[in-house]
């Protein structure tokens, strides 16, 4: 069994600082990937908004949600465990196809007149089925395609496209929804879905070195993610970083997913806040991403995961505390310049610690730790936002989480370093 580092060390060797043609690659891959979020995020939206607009109920939106992030957690581990054993390219284009076909089958469903909340909530629930599949192997085939020096910067770049797309998704759906059905709406999602299929065609994604064996039933999957666990857990900087995601996830996130009731409560059902509110949070993040694109991050990643999860804190203080929409549209654009900060330093660590063989399954423990955490927080905050002012909520669990990340940062030890490797001078290119 590989043995885990205690300190900082990548796993690429000399013979791995070759990527030919990686930029145009890696250019192709992440257009794949970004036309197919927008399609679904324009779906999401549209989806979202429909139930909270029509019902305004705090715990049918959260059911929702759980719904989703369930069925993603299903998937996520054999999902992980697929993606260090078979063809992370076959695996994405597989997934894509699947959230078409079914797609298309809902939104037929739906144009019949048949939408009942189950099946507004199928449609949620079959994309997380999909998700979970499909996320390990796009984090596992990054590391592939860029050199390790790069990983930050193209992971930057990454999130700044995310979220663009989650600009354009949400005005496009808001307008979509105004003026068509919902089942037609659906037809975006299978339409990007095929595209991402075509670009990930287009590119070669090496195979895997030292793929693991086949997993024998339910004990073999469970052994193969154990031994992930086991490796990730062992770097005291990986373990510490868990904690902090997992607290932070479900005590100061959960409330933050919230906001769409928080708008239509407070402020409004208008679709133009809920439109502006998920924008300003889409600029937020294409800010904070372009940020670290441009500068690279501080050296010690740790210390940008601590300060991006106070501010985080911070915000939810400032979205309990809004007297008015604009205030509120602020607070959520300062929310999402900080996702990334957390989100690229997780990312980029786990990629650049973790060994090839071990990274699909070690994206899908972290996958399933995300799926789990926000809807145990929905869990809990969905029933109480409709007895609880939300606003109450948003301020307690934000002064709950910045006083964890204080407790957090006055750990000295080696836990709290967490450094970027060195930059390769063998390979001079610049994304």
């Amino acid at each position: 069994m590989t043995t885990p580092p205690t300190s900082f060390e990548t796993h690429f060797g000399p013979e791995d600082t070759q990527y030919p043609h990686w930029m145009r690659t890696i250019a192709i891959f992440l257009t794949g990937q970004t036309l197919s979020l927008f399609g679904s995020a324009v779906v999401g939206y549209a989806v979202i908004w429909y139930v909270t607009l029509k019902t305004g109920s705090g715990w049918q939106y959260a059911l929702l949600f759980i719904a989703s992030q369930l069925a993603l957690a299903i998937t996520t581990i054999p999902g992980g465990v697929w993606a260090d054993r078979y063809s992370r390219k076959a695996l994405m284009i597989g997934a894509d196809l699947f959230v078409a076909l079914w797609t298309v089958v809902l939104a037929f469903v739906l144009l019949s007149g048949y939408d009942k909340l189950w099946i507004i909530a199928s449609v949620l629930c079959l994309r997380g089925l999909a998700g979970g599949i499909q996320t390990p192997a796009v984090s596992a085939a990054i590391p592939q395609l860029v050199p390790p020096d790069k990983l930050l910067r193209v992971n930057s770049i990454s999130a700044t496209l995310t979220g663009l797309t989650y600009i354009a998704g949400p005005a496009v759906g808001a307008l979509l929804l105004v003026y068509i059905p919902l089942g037609y709406i659906l037809f975006v999602d299978a339409f990007t879905a095929l595209i991402g299929i075509g670009c990930v065609a287009l590119i070669t994604i090496p195979k895997i070195k030292n793929a693991i064996a086949a997993p024998e039933g339910l004990k073999g999957y469970v052994t193969h993610m154990m031994e992930a666990g086991r490796y990730a857990m062992a770097i005291p900087p990986l373990r510490r970083l868990a904690i902090l995601m997992l607290f932070m996830f479900v005590i100061v996130l959960a409330p933050a997913n919230m906001s769409p009731v928080m708008v239509v409560r407070f402020f409004g059902p208008e679709e133009w806040m809920l439109a502006a509110v998920e924008m300003g949070w889409s600029i937020g993040m294409i800010v904070g991403g372009g940020i670290l694109a441009v500068w690279g991050g501080p050296k010690n990643r740790m210390t940008l995961a601590l300060v991006t999860t106070a501010l985080w804190g911070v915000c939810s203080i400032g979205l309990g505390l809004s007297p008015n929409i604009w205030v509120f549209l602020a607070v959520m654009i300062l929310f999402g310049i900080t996702v990334p900060g957390f989100n690229i330093a997780g990312m980029t660590s786990v990629q650049e610690l973790i060994p090839e063989n071990l990274l699909g399954r070690t994206m899908g423990i972290i996958n399933f730790m995300l799926a789990m955490a926000v809807p145990i927080g929905m869990l809990i905050f969905g029933p109480l936002a409709d007895i609880v002012d939300l606003r109450i909520l948003c301020v307690v669990c934000g002064i709950i989480g910045v006083i964890f990340v204080g407790i957090t940062a006055l750990d000295r030890g080696p836990a709290s370093q967490l450094y970027a490797p060195e930059p390769n001078p063998q390979d001079p290119a610049k994304p």
